[in-house]
């Protein structure tokens, strides 16, 4: 295998060869996954939510939020339509909603909104792009939406995030809105952009088009072929709690792996988020007991109705993941919403855990990189010692002994083998063997060069 300087996760086993307890015959290292923490200072912005994007701006030393606000215009007739709203915080739990006076909604221009449709009318659901550099038109940041006026699905561009340069302004898909959070991906090995999203030019019911599809194409700013192919269908596991539906799955392309949010749906009622994650963004896996990445709130809290998100912002040693919800279900014609902020462990999704008498981990042979050896443990409640050897488990020249012990709980925490380093090995075939003594929490390893 080859590797690069990304971390390898073990949210599966596509790295490892093997893993197996002290005591084999009755223990294993097994894989758990993670549940992010819901913030006690929650909600964070209340009465406003959907939809929700939050970046950290550097330069200005700020993190902005792009929201979906709704109006309820008129229920005799049924009338209602979305915009764009804007927020700002300087540390992500206190949010400013500017009065930005550009876009005429609910009757008055007094309020946050940054994004209408081309026409001044619907704009809904943006999901700002994880895009290079060279890909942008030159713009800070790139917004896919869908409007109404005229029916398409969108790009536009913005230096700010807050006026978004109708020049730029492009649909991709005329005719095609699929009413949902979709996202489009970057995929860097490809060099193809990936489209997750429904397939509403084929299946029209409600039940029919409440699947996750893709399409992907070769540029970005141009009208696309609609081509799409569903992927992840609702299985025998989902109907157990009648959640026979998936309302969407906003996706990112991360270290190798796409992460998506998947959005389980019972029909009109809740809408929980758990995680699906590929390789090779066709084929999905999800942990066997489909464990809730973000659950409802209990009966009477603000979020006890339905909960969405879409990505996670880095901060420091966690992962943010900022989420809507509201106080009602999908069938409340007025829920309450809300923002909520949840936190993660960094590459905190999965970790494989060894058992109270240790176990061990050996990876398949991949090509060592250059730098140190980093790795993602939680040892507090014990010892990690890694061996190097080669193909056939032998140990290479100046590595017969195990690494320095490592304790504690550390996402980034070097493996060190005395005055020996490890990258003196790079351009050689090796394997990784983690021994584990005690219960031992392992999430990943990376290879970092020393500054």
């Amino acid at each position: 295998m080859q590797i690069d300087f990304e971390p390898q996760f073990f949210i599966d086993d596509h790295i490892v060869d093997n893993r197996w307890g002290v005591e084999w015959l009755t223990q294993t290292v097994t894989r758990v996954f993670h549940t992010p923490v819901k913030h006690v200072a929650n909600p964070v912005i209340e009465g406003k939510g959907g939809a929700v994007n939050v970046i950290w701006d550097e330069d200005a030393g700020l993190y902005r939020m792009w929201y979906t606000d709704y109006w309820d215009q008129s229920l005799e007739p049924r009338l209602y339509t979305y915009a764009i709203a804007y927020a700002e915080s300087k540390d992500g739990i206190d949010w400013h909603l500017p009065q930005i006076g550009k876009h005429e909604f609910k009757g008055t221009k007094d309020n946050n909104i940054v994004l209408l449709g081309p026409t001044g009318g619907r704009a809904e659901a943006a999901f700002l792009l994880d895009i290079p550099e060279h890909l942008r038109r030159g713009y800070k940041y790139v917004a896919l939406y869908m409007t109404d006026d005229p029916k398409s699905t969108r790009l536009i561009g913005s230096q700010d995030g807050i006026n978004w340069d109708r020049d730029s302004d492009i649909s991709i898909a005329t005719g095609f809105t699929p009413d949902a959070h979709h996202s489009i991906v970057w995929d860097p090995k490809t060099e193809r952009f990936v489209w997750f999203t429904r397939a509403t030019n084929i299946y029209r019911n409600r039940g029919e088009r409440r699947k996750v599809a893709r399409l992907e194409h070769t540029s970005l700013w141009e009208e696309w072929p609609i081509r799409t192919e569903n992927i992840l269908l609702p299985d025998q596991v989902d109907a157990q709690t009648l959640h026979n539906y998936f309302y969407s799955m906003p996706t990112r392309y991360h270290a190798g792996i796409y992460w998506g949010f998947l959005w389980s749906y019972r029909h009109q009622e809740d809408i929980f988020v758990s995680l699906a994650f590929s390789r090779d963004g066709r084929n999905f896996q999800r942990p066997a007991d489909r464990p809730a990445l973000i659950s409802p709130g209990d009966e009477g809290d603000w979020d006890s109705g339905m909960v969405t998100a879409s990505r996670w912002l880095e901060v420091g040693d966690e992962w943010w993941i900022y989420f809507s919800g509201t106080n009602g279900r999908h069938k409340v014609r007025e829920p309450v919403p809300g923002i909520g902020l949840a936190r993660l462990r960094k590459e905190g999704f999965a970790s494989l855990r060894s058992p109270e008498d240790g176990g061990f981990i050996v990876t398949k042979t991949f090509t060592c990189p250059s730098g140190g050896l980093f790795v993602n443990v939680d040892a507090k409640h014990g010892e990690l010692s890694v061996r190097v050897t080669d193909y056939e488990r032998q140990a290479l020249p100046g590595f017969e002994a195990e690494s320095l012990s490592l304790s504690g709980d550390h996402v980034r925490h070097e493996v060190t083998w005395g005055d020996k380093q490890i990258e003196t090995l790079s351009g050689q075939e090796i394997r990784l063997e983690f021994e584990m003594k005690g219960v031992v929490d392992l999430y990943s390893f990376c290879f970092m060069t020393h500054e």
